[in-house]
């Protein structure tokens, strides 16, 4: 059995048929509503929209938990789900977390002719009775005033299993990333790059989100991963998943280090450079045949300015 194979099979079954299992454990209305809710959400999903980046943000938060050793595997991660709480539903073998998106100015938990308090009391009744591990149930709202409003507010019946979570809106990824700094800290462990720039961090949510695209039925988080290095390689960083193990020569690294004013840092196994005002880094890992090449030239020409290194970078 493969890694993902054995993965996926920690994670508890769903019902072969979801509709079946909603009727049966809360009544033949409540499974139309579900039904029409998944199939105006499945209409309503045409291109990146805060569903689509929230999800991919979700993927980078899970690795760097995997990577730093919080999780012990790799959950599943799907969207538009059949079921109440079901924009995003993140599984695993110990927890279930369902997140429903409202990018809308105004919310509340027990208005409107399908409240969401409801929804929520729905979604942790079926979860319990198809025997998903630990159901816990998310609103992700756009502002931080209506998230610390509704987090006042949590019903009673719904509170034990259900919080409030700020992911903030954009109708661009670019500007997504760019104007809001809470997002830069976990983007930037996944990038290749050392100290990372605005437009590094909008390249790892963007290919995220690409791969993310490419599994409507949901998938592995590693495979999702896997998916993002196939449409950029290089892109991203995750120990475990990607070779990143570095192996420099003492003669480079000693030629390097004779050079004054140039830094260099391999920690995330992709060369990092910076001196003078001036950074950057190479395109391919440590690990790559162009980058013993890169050693070779320098160790042939020996360079000992800024400079001279410069014009040996690929």
């Amino acid at each position: 059995m493969n890694q993902v194979a054995a993965q996926r099979t920690a994670i508890p079954a769903k019902p072969a048929n979801a509709a079946a299992s909603i009727a049966a454990c809360l009544g033949d209305a409540a499974a139309a509503y579900a039904a029409n809710k998944h199939r105006g959400g499945s209409n309503g999903k045409k291109g990146a929209r805060y569903e689509d980046f929230f999800l991919a943000y979700k993927i980078a938060e899970v690795t760097v938990e995997k990577v730093d050793g919080v999780r012990e595997e790799w959950p599943y991660a799907s969207c538009q789900t059949l079921g109440f709480v079901d924009d995003v539903v993140i599984s695993c073998s110990k927890a279930t977390h369902y997140y429903q998106l409202k990018n809308a100015a105004t919310i509340t938990w027990g208005t409107g002719k399908h409240p969401v308090a409801t929804d929520f009391s729905y979604q942790y009744k079926l979860a319990c009775y198809e025997g998903q591990p630990a159901p816990n149930t998310h609103l992700v709202v756009s502002t931080q005033a209506l998230a610390e409003q509704l987090r006042h507010g949590v019903p009673c019946d719904i509170k034990p299993h259900s919080s409030v979570v700020y992911f903030p809106y954009s109708d661009a990824l670019n500007r997504l990333v760019l104007e809001n700094d809470m997002l830069h800290g976990t983007l930037g462990r996944l990038s290749k790059a050392a100290v990372p720039s605005k437009d590094q961090l909008v390249g790892v949510l963007g290919v995220l989100t690409m791969a993310c695209l490419n599994f409507p039925e949901g998938a592995s988080v590693d495979q999702i991963l896997k998916s993002a290095n196939a449409y950029l390689p290089n892109q991203l960083s995750v120990p475990g998943l990607f070779e990143i193990d570095t192996v420099l020569s003492s003669s480079f690294a000693a030629i390097l280090d004779g050079i004054a004013g140039l830094t260099y840092d391999v920690q995330k196994g992709f060369f990092n450079w910076s001196g003078f005002g001036t950074s950057g880094v190479l395109s391919f890992p440590c690990t790559a045949p162009e980058f013993s090449i890169f050693q070779e030239s320098v160790e042939r020409v020996v360079p000992t300015t800024f400079d001279g290194f410069e014009e040996l970078l690929p």
